[in-house]
């Protein structure tokens, strides 16, 4: 399998991954030593059978990740795989979620895989990155898939180093 979207962005924005054993599962993790920036992807999903014809529209956006967190509490990934894990929902859930729910009405071909907060959730839908924001109920495309995860990266850093230097 190769290297999933997810993987790629954060390893271009914090260097090489380091392999880790995390909830009992292997994962990759960026920023280990700052524990309140980490990021860490849970690792060794199998795109065969059911399940990968079911997150197929995934596949290129989790690679070999099944899951994790992007930016520590805030920016999730949500598990593909029937697995519990400590602040990431299964993706299952989060698609059961009122406010996705909602957010489907609205647009039924998004597949939402992703969270911030519990206020936005993430999806895609030919090669876009769509945000529905369930207190103003807007849904707006953010552009093509990369860029959009990286300036979604960029804008909840320097909101965090602002909330940080006050």
């Amino acid at each position: 399998m190769k290297t999933g979207l997810l993987e790629r962005i954060l390893t271009r924005r914090y260097g090489p991954p380091i392999p880790c054993i995390r909830d009992g599962l292997a994962a990759k993790s960026w920023n280990y030593a700052h524990p309140d920036e980490e990021a860490l992807l849970y690792m060794g999903m199998k795109w065969e059978g059911r399940i990968g014809a079911y997150f197929a529209s995934l596949r290129d956006i989790y690679g070999d990740a099944f899951g994790g967190i992007l930016m520590k509490n805030t920016l999730r990934a949500e598990v593909l795989l029937p697995q519990r894990l400590p602040y990431v929902w299964s993706i299952d859930e989060l698609r059961m979620r009122p406010e996705v729910q909602y957010a489907l009405v609205m647009d039924p071909a998004i597949d939402y895989f992703m969270d911030k907060d519990n206020v936005l959730f993430y999806g895609i839908k030919r090669g876009g990155l769509y945000c529905f924001d369930a207190d103003t109920d807007e849904l707006d495309l953010l552009g093509p898939v990369e860029p959009a995860l990286e300036t979604l990266l960029d804008q909840l850093e320097e909101a965090r180093s602002a909330i940080e230097g006050n």
